[in-house]
Protein backbone atom coordinates (compact mmCIF):
# COMPACT_ATOMS: atom_id res chain seq x y z
CA UNK A 1 0.00 0.00 0.00
CA UNK A 2 1.47 3.19 -0.98
CA UNK A 3 1.96 6.24 1.68
CA UNK A 4 -0.48 8.45 -0.86
CA UNK A 5 -3.65 5.83 -0.19
CA UNK A 6 -2.73 5.42 3.32
CA UNK A 7 -2.55 9.31 4.05
CA UNK A 8 -6.03 10.07 1.75
CA UNK A 9 -8.28 8.56 4.65
CA UNK A 10 -7.01 10.89 6.91
CA UNK A 11 -7.22 13.95 4.89
CA UNK A 12 -10.60 13.30 3.96
CA UNK A 13 -11.58 12.74 7.36
CA UNK A 14 -10.44 15.94 8.56
CA UNK A 15 -11.05 18.27 6.15
CA UNK A 16 -14.44 17.09 5.32
CA UNK A 17 -15.34 20.54 4.98
CA UNK A 18 -14.92 22.79 2.06
CA UNK A 19 -13.81 26.89 2.15
CA UNK A 20 -17.12 27.33 1.01
CA UNK A 21 -18.79 25.55 3.69
CA UNK A 22 -16.39 27.66 6.21
CA UNK A 23 -17.02 30.89 5.21
CA UNK A 24 -20.66 30.49 4.86
CA UNK A 25 -20.44 29.02 8.61
CA UNK A 26 -18.83 31.94 10.05
CA UNK A 27 -20.99 34.50 8.04
CA UNK A 28 -23.76 32.25 10.20
CA UNK A 29 -25.69 35.51 11.76
CA UNK A 30 -25.66 33.76 15.69
CA UNK A 31 -21.95 33.30 14.89
CA UNK A 32 -21.21 36.34 13.79
CA UNK A 33 -23.18 37.80 16.70
CA UNK A 34 -20.84 35.77 19.22
CA UNK A 35 -17.73 36.51 17.01
CA UNK A 36 -18.43 40.40 17.21
CA UNK A 37 -19.09 40.34 20.67
CA UNK A 38 -15.78 38.43 21.84
CA UNK A 39 -13.99 40.57 19.36
CA UNK A 40 -15.51 43.85 21.03
CA UNK A 41 -14.30 42.26 24.43
CA UNK A 42 -10.45 41.02 23.00
CA UNK A 43 -10.34 44.91 21.67
CA UNK A 44 -11.40 46.50 25.01
CA UNK A 45 -9.11 44.57 27.04
CA UNK A 46 -6.10 45.57 24.77
CA UNK A 47 -7.10 49.23 24.49
CA UNK A 48 -6.92 48.95 28.22
CA UNK A 49 -3.55 47.62 28.20
CA UNK A 50 -2.31 49.58 25.59
CA UNK A 51 -3.68 52.59 28.26
CA UNK A 52 -2.13 51.25 31.21
CA UNK A 53 1.35 50.69 30.13
CA UNK A 54 1.47 54.51 28.50
CA UNK A 55 1.28 55.71 31.88
CA UNK A 56 4.95 54.17 32.80
CA UNK A 57 6.79 55.59 29.90
CA UNK A 58 4.98 58.81 30.03
CA UNK A 59 8.10 60.23 32.56
CA UNK A 60 10.84 58.33 30.59
CA UNK A 61 12.99 61.02 28.54
CA UNK A 62 12.27 58.25 25.78
CA UNK A 63 8.67 58.49 24.14
CA UNK A 64 9.39 55.93 21.91
CA UNK A 65 7.20 53.22 23.47
CA UNK A 66 4.40 55.89 24.17
CA UNK A 67 4.23 56.98 21.12
CA UNK A 68 3.46 53.00 19.93
CA UNK A 69 1.05 52.82 22.62
CA UNK A 70 -0.97 55.47 22.24
CA UNK A 71 -1.34 54.82 18.34
CA UNK A 72 -2.15 51.32 19.14
CA UNK A 73 -4.82 52.55 21.35
CA UNK A 74 -6.26 55.08 19.13
CA UNK A 75 -6.21 52.33 16.33
CA UNK A 76 -8.06 49.91 18.23
CA UNK A 77 -10.34 52.79 19.18
CA UNK A 78 -10.90 52.68 15.82
CA UNK A 79 -11.57 49.07 14.85
CA UNK A 80 -14.15 48.94 18.11
CA UNK A 81 -16.42 52.00 16.17
CA UNK A 82 -16.26 49.92 13.06
CA UNK A 83 -16.69 46.75 14.37
CA UNK A 84 -19.79 48.24 16.46
CA UNK A 85 -21.19 49.78 13.11
CA UNK A 86 -20.84 46.96 10.63
CA UNK A 87 -21.18 43.91 12.60
CA UNK A 88 -18.57 42.36 10.13
CA UNK A 89 -16.25 40.24 12.05
CA UNK A 90 -14.47 38.67 9.58
CA UNK A 91 -13.45 41.45 7.71
CA UNK A 92 -12.16 43.53 10.35
CA UNK A 93 -9.79 40.90 11.59
CA UNK A 94 -8.32 40.99 8.80
CA UNK A 95 -7.51 44.80 8.82
CA UNK A 96 -6.97 44.87 12.64
CA UNK A 97 -4.30 42.12 12.16
CA UNK A 98 -2.58 43.37 9.17
CA UNK A 99 -2.99 47.44 10.62
CA UNK A 100 -1.17 46.34 14.01
CA UNK A 101 1.51 44.51 12.50
CA UNK A 102 2.09 47.81 10.37
CA UNK A 103 2.28 50.02 13.77
CA UNK A 104 4.70 47.73 15.52
CA UNK A 105 7.27 47.31 11.89
CA UNK A 106 7.79 51.26 12.13
CA UNK A 107 8.11 50.51 16.28
CA UNK A 108 10.54 48.14 15.39
CA UNK A 109 12.82 49.95 13.17
CA UNK A 110 12.56 53.21 14.88
CA UNK A 111 14.26 51.48 18.09
CA UNK A 112 16.84 53.40 19.82
CA UNK A 113 17.54 52.23 22.98
CA UNK A 114 19.39 48.54 22.98
CA UNK A 115 19.63 48.19 26.11
CA UNK A 116 15.61 46.98 26.99
CA UNK A 117 16.82 43.39 24.70
CA UNK A 118 13.82 41.71 23.08
CA UNK A 119 10.52 43.85 22.82
CA UNK A 120 7.78 42.37 24.35
CA UNK A 121 5.66 43.01 21.36
CA UNK A 122 7.03 39.80 19.74
CA UNK A 123 5.19 38.31 22.66
CA UNK A 124 2.03 39.54 21.53
CA UNK A 125 2.73 38.71 18.16
CA UNK A 126 3.50 35.20 19.06
CA UNK A 127 -0.26 34.77 20.39
CA UNK A 128 -1.92 36.56 17.32
CA UNK A 129 -2.49 33.34 15.28
CA UNK A 130 -4.34 31.89 18.03
CA UNK A 131 -6.75 35.35 18.99
CA UNK A 132 -7.32 36.12 14.71
CA UNK A 133 -8.23 31.93 13.92
CA UNK A 134 -11.19 32.28 16.57
CA UNK A 135 -12.14 35.77 15.66
CA UNK A 136 -12.04 35.79 11.98
CA UNK A 137 -12.80 31.95 11.80
CA UNK A 138 -10.46 29.35 9.73
CA UNK A 139 -10.04 31.47 6.39
CA UNK A 140 -10.12 34.90 7.83
CA UNK A 141 -8.10 34.12 10.67
CA UNK A 142 -6.02 31.91 8.60
CA UNK A 143 -5.41 35.15 6.12
CA UNK A 144 -4.85 37.41 8.90
CA UNK A 145 -2.81 35.26 10.92
CA UNK A 146 -0.15 35.93 7.90
CA UNK A 147 0.55 39.52 9.07
CA UNK A 148 2.95 38.18 11.87
CA UNK A 149 4.49 36.37 9.74
CA UNK A 150 5.28 38.33 7.02
CA UNK A 151 7.04 40.93 9.78
CA UNK A 152 8.97 38.43 11.20
CA UNK A 153 10.53 37.27 7.82
CA UNK A 154 10.86 40.85 6.65
CA UNK A 155 12.65 42.14 9.48
CA UNK A 156 14.74 38.58 10.63
CA UNK A 157 15.23 37.45 6.87
CA UNK A 158 15.89 40.79 5.36
CA UNK A 159 18.59 43.44 5.47
CA UNK A 160 15.84 45.02 7.77
CA UNK A 161 17.38 43.31 10.34
CA UNK A 162 19.78 45.87 10.66
CA UNK A 163 17.80 48.31 11.70
CA UNK A 164 16.52 45.84 15.12
CA UNK A 165 18.40 46.04 18.43
CA UNK A 166 20.54 42.86 19.05
CA UNK A 167 17.97 40.34 19.81
CA UNK A 168 20.90 36.90 19.29
CA UNK A 169 20.71 34.63 16.66
CA UNK A 170 18.99 32.13 18.15
CA UNK A 171 15.90 35.09 18.45
CA UNK A 172 16.80 36.14 14.62
CA UNK A 173 17.03 32.81 13.18
CA UNK A 174 13.83 30.52 14.92
CA UNK A 175 11.37 33.45 15.49
CA UNK A 176 9.51 32.82 12.07
CA UNK A 177 9.82 29.25 12.21
CA UNK A 178 8.20 29.31 15.57
CA UNK A 179 5.96 31.56 14.58
CA UNK A 180 4.99 29.15 11.20
CA UNK A 181 4.35 26.43 13.61
CA UNK A 182 2.18 28.34 16.31
CA UNK A 183 0.03 29.42 13.21
CA UNK A 184 -0.73 25.98 11.63
CA UNK A 185 -1.86 25.08 14.89
CA UNK A 186 -3.43 27.35 15.66
CA UNK A 187 -5.44 27.00 12.31
CA UNK A 188 -5.67 23.37 12.57
CA UNK A 189 -7.29 23.94 16.86
CA UNK A 190 -9.66 26.19 14.94
CA UNK A 191 -10.73 23.85 12.06
CA UNK A 192 -11.48 21.12 14.24
CA UNK A 193 -13.51 23.85 16.56
CA UNK A 194 -15.62 25.01 13.40
CA UNK A 195 -15.75 21.29 11.99
CA UNK A 196 -17.23 20.43 15.61
CA UNK A 197 -19.65 23.52 15.84
CA UNK A 198 -20.70 22.68 12.07
CA UNK A 199 -21.55 19.32 12.29
CA UNK A 200 -23.25 19.75 15.53
CA UNK A 201 -25.55 22.35 14.14
CA UNK A 202 -26.21 20.26 11.26
CA UNK A 203 -26.91 17.48 13.63
CA UNK A 204 -29.28 20.19 15.41
CA UNK A 205 -31.01 20.97 12.22
CA UNK A 206 -31.66 17.63 11.40
CA UNK A 207 -33.05 16.09 14.84
CA UNK A 208 -35.03 19.24 14.57
CA UNK A 209 -36.69 18.38 10.91
CA UNK A 210 -37.47 14.70 11.72
CA UNK A 211 -38.76 16.19 14.86
CA UNK A 212 -41.11 18.25 13.47
CA UNK A 213 -41.71 15.19 10.57
CA UNK A 214 -43.07 13.14 13.24
CA UNK A 215 -45.14 15.67 14.76
CA UNK A 216 -46.46 16.07 11.93
CA UNK A 217 -46.86 12.42 10.43
CA UNK A 218 -48.61 11.93 14.17
CA UNK A 219 -51.27 14.74 13.29
CA UNK A 220 -51.92 13.05 10.15
CA UNK A 221 -52.04 9.45 11.26
CA UNK A 222 -54.42 10.80 14.04
CA UNK A 223 -56.38 12.52 11.18
CA UNK A 224 -56.44 8.81 9.41
CA UNK A 225 -57.99 7.72 12.93
CA UNK A 226 -60.54 10.37 13.89
CA UNK A 227 -62.14 9.51 10.19
CA UNK A 228 -61.58 5.52 10.28
CA UNK A 229 -63.78 6.42 14.30
CA UNK A 230 -66.37 8.84 12.39
CA UNK A 231 -66.85 6.26 9.56
CA UNK A 232 -67.35 2.77 11.65
CA UNK A 233 -69.70 4.99 13.79
CA UNK A 234 -72.28 5.74 11.01
CA UNK A 235 -71.64 2.23 10.07
CA UNK A 236 -72.81 0.44 13.57
CA UNK A 237 -75.54 3.36 13.86
CA UNK A 238 -77.08 2.29 10.21
CA UNK A 239 -76.17 -1.58 9.84
CA UNK A 240 -79.39 -2.27 11.30
CA UNK A 241 -81.13 -0.71 8.34
CA UNK A 242 -78.73 -2.32 5.97
CA UNK A 243 -79.03 -5.68 7.23
CA UNK A 244 -82.91 -4.75 6.97
CA UNK A 245 -82.80 -4.56 3.12
CA UNK A 246 -80.15 -7.30 2.82
CA UNK A 247 -82.59 -9.34 4.10
CA UNK A 248 -85.62 -8.23 2.28
CA UNK A 249 -83.78 -9.20 -1.23
CA UNK A 250 -82.79 -12.96 0.33
CA UNK A 251 -86.56 -13.09 0.87
CA UNK A 252 -87.88 -12.27 -2.21
CA UNK A 253 -84.99 -14.44 -3.73
CA UNK A 254 -83.46 -11.53 -5.11
CA UNK A 255 -79.61 -12.93 -4.90
CA UNK A 256 -78.76 -10.38 -7.80
CA UNK A 257 -79.50 -7.18 -5.94
CA UNK A 258 -78.50 -8.76 -2.70
CA UNK A 259 -74.85 -9.73 -4.26
CA UNK A 260 -74.76 -6.11 -5.82
CA UNK A 261 -76.01 -4.31 -2.71
CA UNK A 262 -73.33 -6.47 -0.91
CA UNK A 263 -70.51 -5.27 -3.26
CA UNK A 264 -71.61 -1.77 -2.78
CA UNK A 265 -71.77 -2.24 0.83
CA UNK A 266 -68.12 -3.07 0.85
CA UNK A 267 -67.13 -0.61 -1.15
CA UNK A 268 -68.07 1.83 1.49
CA UNK A 269 -66.06 0.07 3.92
CA UNK A 270 -63.33 0.70 1.79
CA UNK A 271 -63.35 4.36 3.69
CA UNK A 272 -61.93 2.65 6.37
CA UNK A 273 -57.68 3.20 6.12
CA UNK A 274 -56.04 0.23 7.23
CA UNK A 275 -53.67 1.43 10.39
CA UNK A 276 -51.98 -2.32 10.70
CA UNK A 277 -49.49 -2.54 7.77
CA UNK A 278 -46.44 -4.33 9.65
CA UNK A 279 -45.04 -4.65 12.76
CA UNK A 280 -42.79 -1.77 12.08
CA UNK A 281 -44.08 1.42 13.92
CA UNK A 282 -42.04 4.02 11.39
CA UNK A 283 -43.39 1.99 8.19
CA UNK A 284 -46.45 1.62 9.08
CA UNK A 285 -47.06 5.01 10.33
CA UNK A 286 -46.35 6.21 6.88
CA UNK A 287 -48.49 3.56 5.15
CA UNK A 288 -51.30 4.29 6.86
CA UNK A 289 -50.39 8.29 6.06
CA UNK A 290 -50.25 7.77 2.65
CA UNK A 291 -52.73 4.98 2.43
CA UNK A 292 -54.97 7.76 3.00
CA UNK A 293 -53.98 10.10 0.64
CA UNK A 294 -54.57 7.66 -1.84
CA UNK A 295 -58.10 6.91 -0.60
CA UNK A 296 -58.57 10.76 -0.74
CA UNK A 297 -57.26 10.88 -3.81
CA UNK A 298 -59.76 8.03 -5.39
CA UNK A 299 -57.39 4.45 -5.46
CA UNK A 300 -56.15 2.39 -2.77
CA UNK A 301 -52.76 1.77 -2.52
CA UNK A 302 -51.73 -1.88 -2.93
CA UNK A 303 -48.85 -2.64 -0.26
CA UNK A 304 -46.61 -5.42 0.88
CA UNK A 305 -45.00 -4.67 4.11
CA UNK A 306 -43.24 -7.10 6.07
CA UNK A 307 -40.56 -5.26 8.45
CA UNK A 308 -39.96 -5.93 11.90
CA UNK A 309 -40.34 -3.34 15.17
CA UNK A 310 -36.59 -3.49 15.06
CA UNK A 311 -33.86 -3.96 12.83
CA UNK A 312 -30.28 -2.28 12.17
CA UNK A 313 -31.13 0.70 10.07
CA UNK A 314 -31.21 4.43 11.78
CA UNK A 315 -34.88 5.56 12.03
CA UNK A 316 -34.14 8.98 10.46
CA UNK A 317 -32.72 6.94 7.41
CA UNK A 318 -35.74 4.66 7.15
CA UNK A 319 -38.46 7.41 7.75
CA UNK A 320 -36.72 9.76 4.51
CA UNK A 321 -36.14 6.43 2.48
CA UNK A 322 -39.80 5.32 2.85
CA UNK A 323 -41.17 8.89 2.73
CA UNK A 324 -39.64 10.05 -0.08
CA UNK A 325 -40.34 6.74 -2.30
CA UNK A 326 -44.25 7.35 -1.60
CA UNK A 327 -44.75 10.56 -1.79
CA UNK A 328 -42.90 10.99 -5.13
CA UNK A 329 -45.05 7.91 -6.53
CA UNK A 330 -48.37 10.03 -4.95
CA UNK A 331 -47.03 13.41 -6.65
CA UNK A 332 -46.87 11.74 -9.49
CA UNK A 333 -50.41 10.27 -9.56
CA UNK A 334 -51.70 13.95 -9.22
CA UNK A 335 -50.76 14.34 -12.48
CA UNK A 336 -52.21 11.63 -14.26
CA UNK A 337 -56.13 10.56 -14.59
CA UNK A 338 -57.87 9.34 -11.72
CA UNK A 339 -59.03 6.33 -13.58
CA UNK A 340 -55.18 5.36 -14.06
CA UNK A 341 -54.16 6.38 -10.79
CA UNK A 342 -52.49 3.45 -9.38
CA UNK A 343 -49.04 2.68 -6.63
CA UNK A 344 -47.83 -0.79 -5.79
CA UNK A 345 -45.37 -0.62 -3.09
CA UNK A 346 -43.21 -3.24 -1.40
CA UNK A 347 -40.53 -2.94 1.88
CA UNK A 348 -39.39 -6.10 3.10
CA UNK A 349 -36.83 -7.56 5.72
CA UNK A 350 -35.44 -10.76 5.83
CA UNK A 351 -32.72 -10.26 8.57
CA UNK A 352 -30.08 -9.27 6.23
CA UNK A 353 -31.23 -7.43 3.52
CA UNK A 354 -34.14 -4.88 2.79
CA UNK A 355 -35.45 -4.50 -0.06
CA UNK A 356 -37.72 -1.27 -1.22
CA UNK A 357 -39.83 -1.42 -4.83
CA UNK A 358 -42.35 1.00 -5.80
CA UNK A 359 -44.23 1.11 -9.27
CA UNK A 360 -46.54 3.47 -10.18
CA UNK A 361 -48.13 5.21 -14.01
CA UNK A 362 -45.46 8.03 -14.76
CA UNK A 363 -47.30 11.10 -16.28
CA UNK A 364 -45.25 11.84 -18.69
CA UNK A 365 -41.56 10.51 -20.30
CA UNK A 366 -38.89 10.82 -17.95
CA UNK A 367 -35.43 11.86 -18.23
CA UNK A 368 -32.56 10.76 -16.52
CA UNK A 369 -29.04 12.29 -15.71
CA UNK A 370 -25.65 10.97 -15.74
CA UNK A 371 -25.96 9.49 -12.43
CA UNK A 372 -29.39 7.54 -13.77
CA UNK A 373 -31.61 9.42 -11.03
CA UNK A 374 -34.81 11.25 -12.54
CA UNK A 375 -35.02 14.88 -13.94
CA UNK A 376 -37.55 16.74 -11.69
CA UNK A 377 -40.32 17.95 -13.75
CA UNK A 378 -41.41 20.54 -10.92
CA UNK A 379 -41.56 24.15 -11.65
CA UNK A 380 -39.02 24.85 -9.10
CA UNK A 381 -36.38 21.33 -9.97
CA UNK A 382 -35.30 19.80 -6.61
CA UNK A 383 -34.68 15.95 -7.41
CA UNK A 384 -33.86 15.74 -3.66
CA UNK A 385 -36.06 12.97 -2.53
CA UNK A 386 -34.50 10.41 -5.52
CA UNK A 387 -30.62 11.84 -4.21
CA UNK A 388 -31.67 10.96 -0.93
CA UNK A 389 -33.15 7.73 -1.65
CA UNK A 390 -29.38 6.61 -3.19
CA UNK A 391 -27.63 8.23 -0.69
CA UNK A 392 -29.35 5.71 1.76
CA UNK A 393 -29.08 2.49 -0.26
CA UNK A 394 -24.88 3.71 -0.65
CA UNK A 395 -24.91 3.98 3.11
CA UNK A 396 -25.49 0.71 3.63
CA UNK A 397 -23.42 -1.24 0.96
CA UNK A 398 -26.62 -1.21 -1.38
CA UNK A 399 -28.02 0.57 -4.69
CA UNK A 400 -30.65 1.86 -5.64
CA UNK A 401 -31.92 2.44 -9.40
CA UNK A 402 -34.74 4.69 -11.19
CA UNK A 403 -36.70 3.24 -14.68
CA UNK A 404 -39.05 3.84 -16.81
CA UNK A 405 -40.86 0.81 -18.26
CA UNK A 406 -44.59 0.27 -20.16
CA UNK A 407 -45.06 3.39 -19.03
CA UNK A 408 -44.76 2.78 -15.68
CA UNK A 409 -42.00 4.32 -13.07
CA UNK A 410 -40.24 2.16 -10.69
CA UNK A 411 -37.77 2.23 -8.10
CA UNK A 412 -35.61 -0.24 -6.73
CA UNK A 413 -33.75 -0.11 -3.57
CA UNK A 414 -31.50 -2.95 -1.78
CA UNK A 415 -29.88 -2.62 1.59
CA UNK A 416 -27.66 -4.46 3.59
CA UNK A 417 -28.65 -4.35 7.37
CA UNK A 418 -26.83 -6.73 9.56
Amino acid sequence: MSIKSMLAPIFTKKFRYSIKELIEFENDPAIAEQKCRTFSIILVGFLLYCVIATFPTMNAPYRHSTVTNVTIAIFLVIQLILLKRTKIHTTLAIYCTYGLCIILFFHFITEVDWTIGMDAFWLFILILPFITDYIGGCIYGGISAFAGLILSILLFYTRLNGYLQPYGQNMTHWYPVIYFVGQITAWVIEYEHTAYQIGKKESDEQLAYFQNERAKRLKQQLAVYENNENVIRKYKHDIRHYNRVLAGFIQEKEYDKAAAYLKEFDSMLEQVTVVSFCDNQIVNELLTIYASRCQKMGFKLRVKAIVPARFPMEETDLTSLVANALENAVEAQEKIPAENRQIKFEITYNGKKLKLMSQNPAPQGTSFDENGLPISTRAVKSGIGTKQIKSIAEKYSGAASFTQENGNFILKAVMTCL
